[in-house]
């Protein structure tokens, strides 16, 4: 039996969601600004390596066993709860922590490099940003680390980086339209070209 094979199996042959021009996810403002998501590889399904595969899979695993474990405490929390904010009348943003908390968001990550003592890595702030805006409550990074625990990271909500996120999806998803407008033109010529 090859594991690796399993396992990519599960994360790249299971269908893919739907891109919607107009409907953003909050990771998705890091990702642009970072070059990975591009207008270009917007509608693509993005195929993981097999070292993705393997640090998706290690913090998902340290999540699933943590909502299992809230669960079977019933601990008072909502997992995965997911809310819509509208950035304008054309963009929404999905926004769908780990875990949400009565009086506190937390979003759990187990990340494969450092992180300073008490201090958020860049690559989660536009994400924690996100959170706070659709909560309204304070915001925790969770850092799982080995053997088991949790250490809790407060989040500084900016308005100066919510400003900016906005902008960002804003300007892509201009970028986005005019993609698939051209997309479209070019289609609707092949076709009439087959007539």
């Amino acid at each position: 039996m090859k594991v690796d094979k399993i396992l990519s199996n599960y994360y790249n042959d299971r269908p893919k969601y739907s891109r919607t021009v107009g409907r953003y996810w909050a990771t998705d403002a890091s990702n642009i600004k970072k070059g990975y998501l591009t207008p270009e590889l917007f509608f693509e399904p993005k195929s993981i390596d097999m070292s993705g595969v393997r640090f998706i899979t290690t913090g998902q695993a340290y999540e699933d066993m943590l909502t299992k474990i809230f669960k079977e405490q019933k601990v008072d929390v909502k997992c995965q709860e997911k809310r819509v904010m509208k950035i304008n009348e054309e963009i929404d943003l999905v926004v769908k922590p780990d875990y949400v908390f009565p009086d506190f968001v937390l979003e759990t990550k187990y990340p494969f490099s450092m992180v300073k003592e008490n201090t958020i890595p860049d690559r989660y702030k536009d994400q924690l940003e996100c959170e706070y805006f659709a909560f309204q409550k304070p915001v925790y990074l969770g850092v799982f680390s080995t053997p088991f625990a949790i250490n809790f990271i407060s989040y500084k909500p900016s308005p100066r980086r919510w400003n900016n996120i906005q902008k960002t999806l804003k300007t892509f998803h201009e970028e986005v339209k005019k993609l698939e407008k051209e997309r479209k033109n070019v289609g609707d010529v092949n076709e009439e070209n087959k007539n």
